[in-house]
């Protein structure tokens, strides 16, 4: 959040300096890096997480650039935004000061990308690794731990596939890790399910504890197909 932060503010500091320069074209680039900005604050955001128009912005986000809802490409993201914002902060804003600002204000989110993309790929490796060991016999896992929803339409809760891994290589994922699983996994986007949720509770508010269900369908997938990026 904090990385995404310092993209927002650069850009609104060199959209003013180019506004009043006149230069309209690198003051479109940095509303554009702006923008993806605040998608991305949106998506890390620590506060208001349950009020409806920041739900509503993370289901609009999730449907059209689910991309940014991965560790890896988000940081990858942020390793975009950041360069681009470098080079037109320090070609276009003259002074000592700055130059100064494009330094402090592009290097820390360079770097949170960097580390946002060595733990999705760390993460991404875990998880293949976990997938390598259910290659054998992916049906009979399925129906031994999807307790609470079985047959051909039933599903894996978090917790089920937790146990799943555990029992077939020993490979233990943190809750966030399995939210972050199941949002690579699931065909079925997340958005749909919130949408749901959204529509059927009271006031608007989507129930924060609705858990989404891995079906049969996109785990044989997931097995037999090649690695997923978290």
């Amino acid at each position: 959040f904090a990385a995404s932060c310092c993209i927002i503010t650069g850009s609104l500091l060199s959209a003013g300096y180019l506004l009043l320069e006149f230069n309209v074209v690198d003051l479109l680039q940095v509303l554009y890096l702006g923008g993806f900005g605040f998608v991305l604050a949106v998506l890390d955001t620590p506060w208001l997480r349950t009020i409806k128009a920041v739900m509503d912005a993370k289901t609009v986000v999730g449907k059209y650039m689910q991309f940014v809802t991965r560790v890896t490409f988000r940081g990858v993201t942020l390793i975009f935004l950041s360069s681009a914002l470098f080079m037109t902060m320090w070609d276009n804003l003259k002074g000592g000061l700055y130059n100064f600002l494009a330094v402090v204000l592009c290097l820390f989110p360079t770097l949170v990308g960097f580390g946002s993309v060595v733990i999705g790929l760390l993460k991404s490796q875990k998880l293949d690794k976990a997938r390598r060991q259910l290659q054998g016999d992916i049906e009979g896992c399925f129906n031994r731990f999807a307790v609470s929803s079985r047959g051909p339409t039933g599903g894996l809760t978090m917790d089920e596939f937790n146990m799943m891994t555990k029992n077939n290589g020993s490979f233990n994922f943190e809750k966030l890790d399995l939210k972050l699983i199941f949002n690579a996994l699931i065909s079925n986007p997340s958005w749909r399910g919130q949408l749901a949720s959204t529509n059927q509770t009271q006031g608007g508010y989507s129930s924060v504890d609705h858990e989404f269900r891995l079906s049969k369908q996109d785990l044989v997938e997931w097995v037999n197909n090649g690695m997923v990026f978290l």
